[in-house]
């Protein structure tokens, strides 16, 4: 299948990485052009805004390196996928286990980075789940806003809502030093002015905050822990009555370090209800490709949406 780079001349940062990706992976142009294919120049304009901010977050010189570690991350999901298909089970099934294999090795999580902020582009689940919080969940929230985001990583989230009218406080907390700095890094090649405080904090072992917060993420985070429940349950209690709550977490989706599976949307919607929150709103976003229904019946890869609201009341 060709891919016709010229198509997206109109939009050149967007068109500069899909260029590179298909030089260092000339076998994935067909998967690029089908991502694409169908998208108007509104999403395109969105898409070249992102494309943007992956160019300032990789720094132009290294667009190549992580181009080619997005397809280094994508060879380990396979070998996942493949596992998984055998199994019915992720591999792995311990925290210690994905420190152990993933996240205490310096090099391999440097490449794991760099491949995930290209798949924030490329990936339409991830493109999706970017504009649902943008135009959907920002839009939602009350002016004068005080918004908290679990495991911040490429920062692209915490831009987002740096840039809403509607926030004034920002804090995102993470696990690990090296993250947040990480993340202060990428918020200053952002050009973020806002003050975030980023706080080195466990979410499965906070207090509840003293001044509770309007809002809150949680993306792609819950499948990376052997006790996710524990990690709603510092959220919820962290949020004001009527608070709102963005998560974003896959099922039927191996990958090196997740650990804690879902099966299908609704269970999923289920489990965060039975975490005594209300159910706001809910989206599930196949992989590329797929219909939602065969994702469904053949337990492929769905990322799920789900705003969720911390009761006023409770019974």
């Amino acid at each position: 299948m060709s891919f016709d780079i010229s198509a997206f001349d109109r939009y050149p940062k967007l068109q500069s990485i899909l260029a590179e990706i298909c030089r260092v992976w000339p076998e994935h142009a067909g998967y690029c052009e089908s991502r694409f294919r169908n998208d108007q120049p509104a999403a395109l304009s969105r898409s070249e805004e992102v494309a943007d901010l992956v160019h300032r977050l990789a720094d132009v010189h290294s667009i190549t390196e992580h181009c080619a570690d997005y397809r280094w991350m994508c060879e380990r999901f396979l070998e996942e996928e493949l596992i998984f298909r055998r199994t019915g089970k992720y591999r792995l099934a311990t925290f210690r286990d994905a420190y152990e294999q993933v996240y205490s090795r310096h090099d391999y999580m440097s490449r794991y980075v760099r491949g995930i902020l290209i798949s924030q582009l490329v990936w339409h689940p991830h493109a999706l789940a970017f504009e649902f919080f943008r135009s959907r969940f920002l839009a939602l929230c009350p002016p004068g806003s005080r918004h908290l985001e679990i495991g911040p990583g490429h920062g692209l989230f915490l831009y987002f809502a740096s840039q809403s009218p509607n926030i004034t406080g920002l804090e995102a907390w993470d696990v690990s030093e090296s993250s947040i700095s990480a993340t202060r890094s990428a918020l200053t090649k952002l050009g973020v002015s806002m003050d975030v405080k980023l706080t080195l904090q466990d979410v499965l072992a906070a207090s509840p905050a003293t001044a509770p917060f309007d809002s809150a993420i949680i993306s792609e985070v819950l499948e990376h822990l052997e006790h996710p429940e524990r990690a709603l349950a510092t959220l919820r209690a962290s949020l004001r009555p009527g608070g709102r709550l963005f998560i974003n977490a896959p099922v039927n989706s191996p990958a090196p370090d997740h650990i804690y599976l879902w099966s299908s949307p609704d269970e999923f919607v289920t489990w965060v209800r039975a975490q005594d929150f209300e159910i706001e709103a809910s989206e599930y976003y196949p992989v590329t490709g797929a219909s939602l229904e065969r994702a469904m019946r053949q337990k492929l890869s769905i990322s799920c949406v789900v705003v969720a609201r911390r009761p006023h009341f409770t019974s």
